[in-house]
């Protein structure tokens, strides 16, 4: 029997077995997690996921939402509880960074908005939507993706996901109080450079080639590797964690 035996994980933006997201959906599931699979546009990739799920043994269930929208949000966990019974686990994987560096003189005020939605309104959204079912058992795990940038801040001055990732990090701050006694952690993860699709569409080659050179590692994380820190902090191995910030990053930033 896995860690997460009879747990139930939904995982935002998990719909790509190469990302971050279908990475926690994966490791979870191997280790006995049934998995709601989120997507915005990718049917395809989700699916995918999904499949890999199934062949492990385990449930899953396949859900469209846009996690910036709170009506769509509410009925994809309703549908989730109609479907099978409650929420346990929580990753707010949801985010977006394009190759644009919006600086504070250079963005615009709906480029502002959209990166607020997309990384820190999404979280608030959804752990809102599982709170009360998690408050109702005395028992959950919430586990928030940051960022790199949100620790050691943006060298090219990218306020727009760099501050609203650090309002990631403030989000666990301001709740783990208030969970903790409810018999609920809430954590954050915080990936370096990661080797993921969305990592290659954000920075160029030569840019990475740069990143690489302060990685005492010496290479690009795996997908995987980020998520068995997700699933440990899912687990019961982690029922003493909470409130905290877990960098994984190869020693890129201590």
């Amino acid at each position: 029997m896995g860690e997460l035996e009879g747990k139930i994980a939904l995982v935002t933006g998990s719909s790509s077995p190469l990302g971050l997201g279908g990475a926690c959906a994966l490791v979870m599931a191997r280790e006995g997690a049934d998995i709601i699979v989120n997507y915005r546009k990718s049917q395809a990739g989700a699916e995918d996921v999904a499949a890999r799920i199934r062949d492990m043994g385990q449930r899953a269930l396949v859900i469209q939402a846009d996690v910036t929208d709170a009506e769509q949000v509410k009925n994809m966990v309703d549908k989730a509880i109609a479907e099978w019974g409650h929420i346990d686990i929580l990753v707010n994987n949801v985010g977006r960074h394009s190759r644009r560096r919006y600086t504070i003189d250079t963005m615009t005020l709906e480029q502002w908005y959209e990166a607020l939605d997309t990384n820190l309104t999404s979280q608030i959204l959804c752990i809102k939507a599982v709170l009360a079912g998690m408050m109702e058992r005395g028992w959950g795990r919430i586990i928030n993706m940051s960022t790199l940038a949100s620790q050691r801040g943006s060298r090219s001055g990218d306020i727009c996901y760099t501050a609203s990732k650090a309002g990631v990090n403030g989000l666990t701050r301001a709740l783990f109080h208030q969970l903790a006694p409810k018999g609920i952690t809430i954590n954050t993860v915080s990936p370096g450079i990661i080797d993921t699709p969305s990592t290659h569409e954000a920075l160029s080659a030569e840019k990475i080639e740069e990143y690489l050179k302060g990685i005492p590692i010496g290479r690009l994380g795996r997908p995987e590797e980020v998520a068995e820190v997700v699933c440990f902090l899912a687990s019961d191995r982690a029922s003493y964690v909470t409130g905290l910030l877990i960098s994984v990053n190869g020693g890129f930033y201590v």
